[in-house]
């Protein structure tokens, strides 16, 4: 990721997902600097792979679209499948850890992450995150 950029490496960790779990995935990207912060691409990378790793897993269906761009001096990630989709509540309240982590990285670098889902209406999930966060550690300095 250090030297292709982002997008490279999103779009490389896409086509081997896809080819591993037998799955679609439209990648898109405009715009993406080459040269970000490392810590926003680490985090945008490791909210795709979990975001695609809970679609494929939980959504039914096997066509995901991602969605890579800059928009308002921000970085925005969007994965989104038109599954069975799910009650946004109940997940947050249930034992799996991955959109809590999800959401854990994004603060780490000033960036917010939502869901959209709904029973039978499919997920998307939105990751945004300024190019010029005001990092945190975790040890919170």
């Amino acid at each position: 990721m250090e030297y292709l950029g982002l997008a490279a490496a999103c779009e490389g960790f896409c086509r081997e997902f896809s080819e591993q779990q037998s799955v679609q995935i439209d990648f898109h990207s405009q715009d993406i600097p080459k040269d970000l912060p490392q810590e926003i691409a680490l985090c945008l990378f490791r909210v795709l792979q979990e975001a695609l790793q809970n679609a494929a897993k939980h959504s039914g269906v096997r066509q995901f679209e991602v969605l890579l761009k800059v928009a308002s001096n921000e970085i925005q990630l969007s994965v989104d499948d038109s599954g069975v989709g799910f009650d946004l509540q109940e997940a947050m309240s249930g034992p799996g850890l991955g959109f809590t982590s999800m959401k854990e990285r994004m603060k780490l670098i000033d960036g917010h992450l939502s869901i959209d889902s709904k029973p039978e209406g499919g997920t998307t999930i939105h990751a945004r995150a300024p190019l010029c966060p005001m990092v945190k550690s975790a040890a919170g300095r």
